[in-house]
């Protein structure tokens, strides 16, 4: 690790030659950082900047500068001056002592929040301020953000790749429908920002394969109690309903934030199979007609307890538990057919699964000084019990249930450091993370095959540390890292042939860098090596679940952890115009699809393939309806005084990407596709607004699907708030046009299969989201939407 850091050390030191010097520093009030904070710096100009979340600023003057004078301005502090001499390498420490009686009048706005900022390995985007995006739930809010795709087995895509989904800094423990169900429930209300880490550094651990999204939710930063309540109900053929509540306090040095909600669910959905393949000779065709009836229950409740132990330090304790019940039901109409021998029947599939988690964690932070030094010990501990029944009936005659019982134990402790480095002008950021998990599976199989259930262990250790450096090298930022990581996982059976042990040990590199054009205009790049190992799940031997008799799910024992080689471009035109590049080459990747097995039936598993090359170009263009009544230019020179909120506009999200294999996977399933996706928000004066979403997935492949028709989705909802915006109204449509769903080829080997998925019908939802309290966001409180964070003359 040593000589990783003197690597780098030495790398950086040898680039800098600096025309420029920087001042830079942290503003507070009563050591709390002081977010959009207006900083001038004067000597024979004017220099301005504006603290970050952190309260950090940063201002590049000439070197020739000895004197200057600086002053830190807010609309809810008086403001600070002072006369300083120039001292390299010091990071300032500003002060607010007093705040404003009220907010004066004359304020000019110069400057206003921006509700997307773009770093060099992350877009932020400020959910909190943006109507259109916080009127809805969590899910809603993610599938609205550039470059985002829900693929066609309902998972979160990101530039064409799989994205990781984070709450608060962690990840949330889920995956597949229990994290869709989840995130629907938690309403976008009590989010604050949303970051989507598209470059993640050597901070995060490399078996994170693609982009994350970060979701952050709000907390209490001045004295008070707060808090909201949502309820939303949506009714087609059948009743759904969602009731949630964020509760926030603070006194003193304690804070609390809960988070909890409750949704039903039930809704119906219908499927057509259509396949055929040989085994053994003998030709099957099959046509399987479904009607799917969804139901599930979810509960959640998330704690966070803050105590400031000092000025510096801060201990944090956090509890989260979450329940989901579900029950769904599918009848199907079957037709199977083998050789020249036709049967039709019916069938009925009964599923059953409760799932509950629970995860304890405890965070130290302190600061080493006033100058950026951190120390951050987080230990997170998660506990999760899941118990399954899948029953299939054919002619009301039981033909197979399957039984299991899984147990998820996941331990993680993590130790971050990060300091001011002279040697690069920069930051170090060094760390040490150490990760277990042990899941283990039991069960029963009650049918008529001789195929006997395998009980199952599958444990899991990562070791890693890594260390990373940021600089500015003029005006080139630049970040770049190192992390090293052994990945040991193994499987333990009662069958000696499927037990398992593999040990790896890698280093994965991250670089990333960012230049200004022009003004206003970013041209960012970065390269980074990933591994992503599947879920404990995925390599279970077993059969989890039975569709039909003809159909079924299972793991595979046998998968590798996949490497991906990862290099992207983006440039960005002030913050909301966007053309990215991204290209990942994986001398190895496990994906899904269907193998005949040799007894006649087709399993759905996961497969390594090698040589895989993911490609994908997208783009994000906003079109304010203003500049065809006030004109472009006026608009650029005005975008700084704009209240989006009050804009009517259509943000355009657009792409392609293509994945390509080798030659086990046949041409056709390696084909690219284009999507597109619009939301639209038309102000209608009145503190009310029209959102409009469109999403069109056009014929091509995505994930080893190939579209026969293009799959769109139209929904319309209408905002109004109330009260001074403490009561939020939403009365929409979902699925306008009826046509959610997909028509598509699946692969398989020696498959010819067909699946058309219509999702549900045309949806009426009504929605409330009342805000109470004396208690408002740090940022709402000292800057209300539409008005700058800072006092001018």
């Amino acid at each position: 690790m040593k000589n990783i850091i003197l690597v780098l050390s030495l790398f950086f030191a040898g680039l800098i030659n600096a025309q420029s010097i920087k001042i830079e520093g942290l503003v507070t009030f009563r050591g709390e950082p002081v977010p959009q904070t207006f900083i001038t710096v004067e000597t024979d100009q004017v220099y301005n900047a504006t603290t970050n979340e952190e309260g950090y600023f940063s201002v590049e003057i000439p070197e020739n500068v000895t004197q200057y004078t600086i002053t830190w301005e807010h609309s809810q502090f008086k403001a600070q001056t002072k006369s300083l001499k120039y001292i390299a390498d010091q990071k300032l420490d500003l002060q607010f002592t007093e705040q404003q009686d009220e907010v004066l009048e004359g304020i000019v706005i110069d400057q206003t929040n921006k509700n997307i900022r773009r770093f060099a390995d992350k877009t932020v985007v400020d959910v909190e301020n943006l109507t259109v995006l916080n009127s809805g739930s969590v899910f809603d809010a993610v599938n609205k953000l550039p470059g985002v795709l829900v693929t066609a087995n309902g998972q979160i895509a990101h530039n064409g790749k799989l994205a990781t989904i984070f709450l608060d800094d962690e990840p949330t423990g889920m995956s597949g429908d229990q994290l869709t169900n989840f995130l629907k429930n938690l309403t976008a209300n009590t989010v604050k920002r949303i970051e989507i880490i598209d470059r993640p550094g050597a901070k995060y651990s490399a078996t994170f394969n693609g982009t994350i999204i970060n979701v952050i939710t709000k907390s209490a930063k001045i004295e008070g109690v707060s808090g909201s309540f949502m309820q939303q109900n949506s009714v087609n053929s059948k009743v759904k309903n969602t009731t949630s509540a964020q509760i926030m306090f603070k006194k003193n040095k304690f804070s609390w934030n809960m988070n909890t909600g409750y949704t039903h669910h039930e809704g119906n959905t219908n499927s057509l199979n259509e396949f055929s393949y040989m085994s053994n000779g003998t030709q099957i065709k099959a046509r399987e007609n479904y009607w799917n009836n969804q139901w599930y229950q979810n509960y959640y409740v998330r704690n966070n307890w803050q105590y400031k132990l000092s000025d510096l330090a801060n201990l944090t304790l956090k509890y989260n538990f979450n329940h989901t019940y579900s029950k769904p039901k599918t009848y199907g109409n079957m037709l199977n057919a083998f050789g020249d021998t036709e049967t039709a029947y019916k069938q009925q599939t009964l599923a059953n699964s409760n799932n509950n988690m629970h995860e304890l964690q405890f965070v130290y932070s302190q600061k080493l000084d006033t100058i950026g030094t951190n120390f951050t010990l987080t230990s997170n501990t998660e506990f999760q019990n899941n118990t399954n029944s899948n029953q299939l009936f054919v002619e009301d005659q039981m033909a197979s249930t399957i039984l299991a019982d899984n147990n998820f134990v996941y331990s993680q402790t993590k130790a971050d450091f990060e300091t001011p480095f002279k040697a690069v002008n920069g930051n170090l950021s060094l760390g040490a993370h150490y990760t277990h998990s042990v899941s283990t599976n039991n069960g029963s199989y009650i049918w008529d095959q001789t195929r006997n259930y395998i009980p199952y262990d599958f444990k899991y250790t990562n070791k890693a540390a890594y260390a990373s450096v940021s600089s500015n090298i003029s005006s080139l930022m630049i970040s770049a890292g190192l992390r090293l990581e052994n990945l040991t996982y193994q499987s333990e059976t009662a069958v000696d042939s499927l037990n398992l042990k593999q040990d790896y040990t890698n280093l994965f590199p991250t670089v990333t860098l960012k230049y200004p054009v022009i003004s206003g205009v970013y041209l960012s790049a970065g390269y980074s090596k990933r591994m992503n190992l599947p879920g404990a799940q995925s390599f279970n031997p077993n059969v989890t679940s039975q569709n039909s008799l003809l159909v079924s799910n299972a793991g595979n024992p046998n998968l590798k952890p996949e490497i991906s080689h990862n290099m992207n471009a983006t440039l960005t035109v002030f913050d909301y115009i966007y053309f990215s590049y991204n290209l990942s080459k994986m001398p190895n990747q496990n994906v899904v699809f269907y193998e005949i097995t040799p007894n006649g039936t087709l399993e759905s598993k996961s497969h390594n393939i090698e040589n895989g090359i993911s490609q994908s170009f997208n783009m994000g263009l906003p079109i304010p309806y203003a500049m065809f009544t006030k004109g472009i230019k006026n608009m650029i020179n005005d975008r700084n005084g704009l209240n989006v909120d009050e804009l009517s506009f259509t943000y355009l999200n657009a792409g392609y990407f293509k994945t390509t294999y080798d030659e086990v996977i046949p041409d056709r399933f390696q084909k690219g596709a284009f999507y597109l996706f619009t939301y639209s928000q038309f102000y209608l004066g009145n503190n009310s607004r029209v959102f409009i979403t469109y999403y069109n997935m056009f014929k091509g492949v995505m994930n080893l699907y190939e579209l026969n028709k293009p799959a769109q989705n139209l929904s319309v909802t209408f905002n109004k708030k109330f009260l001074d915006n403490k009561l939020n109204v939403n009365i929409g449509v979902d699925n306008v046009l009826n046509t959610d769903g997909f028509d598509v080829n699946v692969f398989g080997n020696g498959l010819q299969m067909r699946t058309q998925t219509l999702n549900e019908r045309r949806m009426f939802k009504v929605g409330l989201t009342f805000n109470f309290g004396s208690f408002k966001d740090q940022n709402q409180q000292m800057f209300p939407q539409g008005t700058p964070s800072f006092k001018t003359n």
